[in-house]
């Protein structure tokens, strides 16, 4: 029969056994977080696109943005305005497949791109994200893929550092399948789904119009030159 003293030690033993694998547990647990790069959870779902915003030198020293206008025979958006871009394949970085695609739809070689950096990431309705990336084109000569673009035009990049689109909300109604388990959920078919809302944005210029995610990529753009131009003019 064990005598009080040995069950104090087995208590302490199982208790400071106890105490070190917390101590364990947490160590481990926070190195393994601390390791962990955050991400968007189901972005793996999204499907992914890159484009590229080229600009080209003008007479008056300064940049105009090179556009699109998508050919009719294209599926999704034909005749709508574009900055050069697709789908990113796999293999490719966003980079690469927003170069890819600037070389092919424009006919471009290799020596005419200067790559200006990566500009800002766009999320549009729960299934794309949009990679954009600022460039400059040398030498360009009016030549575009007919297959791709049924046309190409220039806007000054001072239109838009000046400019603020048209912005208008359109709404989203959430339709669960038919097959959607509404027995797990409270409130049952009944159940109130948040619609989900989204900007849209037009700019105009000459007669031609820049809608929806293009307009937003040159929003976002041109935050970004007038943030700097302050300071780029005291510089200079």
């Amino acid at each position: 029969m064990m005598n009080d003293k040995n069950q104090k030690t087995e208590n302490e033993m199982r208790d400071n056994h106890t105490e070190m694998n917390k101590r364990v547990q947490y160590t481990w647990l926070k190195e393994t977080l601390a390791q962990h790069e955050p991400t968007f959870i189901d972005m793996d779902q999204c499907h992914q696109a890159a484009v590229c915003i080229p600009l080209l030198k003008n007479t008056d020293g300064g940049y105009d943005v090179l556009f699109e206008v998508r050919a009719a025979t294209i599926a999704h958006q034909p005749g709508d305005v574009c900055l050069p871009g697709g789908m990113v394949e796999k293999g490719e970085t966003p980079r690469e497949a927003a170069l890819r695609e600037l070389k092919e739809e424009l006919l471009l070689k290799e020596d005419q791109i200067s790559y200006l950096g990566d500009m800002d990431k766009l999320y549009s309705g729960g299934s794309l994200v949009m990679h954009s990336f600022a460039t400059e084109v040398k030498g360009y000569q009016n030549t575009f893929n007919p297959a791709e673009v049924a046309e190409v035009f220039t806007v000054p990049l001072e239109f838009f550092l000046h400019t603020d689109p048209e912005c208008y909300v359109i709404r989203a109604k959430v339709e669960p399948g038919e097959d959607f388990p509404y027995e797990r959920i409270c409130g049952g078919r009944e159940y109130r789904w948040r619609s989900r809302k989204e900007e849209v944005c037009f700019y105009q210029y000459e007669g031609h119009v820049i809608w929806g995610l293009t307009a937003k990529l040159m929003r976002a753009f041109a935050d970004v030159v007038r943030d700097r131009e302050t300071g780029y003019e005291k510089h200079v």
